[in-house]
């Protein structure tokens, strides 16, 4: 990672669960929090080390998974402008049981997790704002082990997309099959031959280490319900942060551009 003085994060933070703080809460925060360039493929946490540090997307996205004795990452979700990672660590946890690994570079914010949890316990909207995201990341989760037990490869690719999509508010999704099959846990093969009948649809363009999305609803309309369900309950519980701070975050939905 990267640090680096940003002028336009500090003063609109580009991560909605900070842009739902209330000026006067962000602007006693913001000296604590450091924005840094997150670098494609990093690293910030895993399994049996202390969680130090919380990192709050702006523009770049966070792969979420966990490792088995196998030497496999299973892919539980993705965080971007939308979230923060570690939750483990916000909830209390001291060495989380998932990794995170960016899966697109770009920038965020980094807090000592001691800094975050004064924040905190300082009387303002901060926790509860945190807590919601909490609930939607559980959501997430297990909405993810359902899937991967329950649908196909062509639906999961779908909403893996989609995900991405939302997070990085761009069509176009700088990943290769490679990425996306080590994410899905599947083989290379299988993502090539799913992203094949997406482009004879005509809901994605494929090219060498891009992947544009050219039919939104198409590829909603072939992925399973499990994206809709979080997508739904994420929506929600922005929704009611959203009503803290309406006049700067009235534009920001998981999903809209920025």
């Amino acid at each position: 990672m990267v640090a680096a003085k940003v002028p336009h994060l500090i003063s609109t933070p580009q991560n909605m669960l900070l842009e739902a703080l209330p000026a006067a809460e962000w602007k006693r925060a913001r000296p604590h929090f450091k924005p840094i360039f997150m670098p494609l493929g990093d690293m910030l946490y895993e399994p049996a080390r202390l969680i130090d540090h919380i990192y709050f997307p702006s523009t770049s996205v966070i792969s979420i998974s966990y490792p088995t004795a196998g030497g496999r990452a299973d892919a539980l979700t993705l965080i971007g402008r939308e979230g923060f990672a570690s939750v483990e660590g916000f909830l209390g946890g001291d060495s989380p049981a998932c990794r995170a690994v960016v899966l697109s570079e770009g920038w965020g914010y980094q807090i000592k997790r001691a800094l975050l949890n004064q924040a905190c316990g300082s009387g303002g909207s901060m926790r509860s704002v945190l807590l919601r995201y909490a609930q939607s990341y559980l959501t997430q989760v297990a909405q993810t082990t359902s899937c991967n037990r329950h649908h196909s490869i062509d639906q999961q690719l779908c909403r893996w997309l989609l995900m991405f999509l939302d997070r990085r508010a761009l069509n176009e999704l700088p990943l290769t099959h490679e990425h996306i099959a080590e994410l899905m846990g599947v083989r290379r093969e299988s993502v090539t031959e799913a992203a094949r009948k997406l482009q004879i649809a005509g809901c994605i363009r494929c090219r060498r280490g891009h992947i544009s999305v050219v039919d939104r609803p198409g590829l909603e309309a072939r992925s399973c319900e499990c994206y809709r369900i979080a997508k739904r309950e994420t929506d929600r519980l922005l929704e009611m942060s959203r009503t803290m701070r309406p006049a700067l975050i009235t534009n920001f939905t998981l999903g809209a551009s920025a």
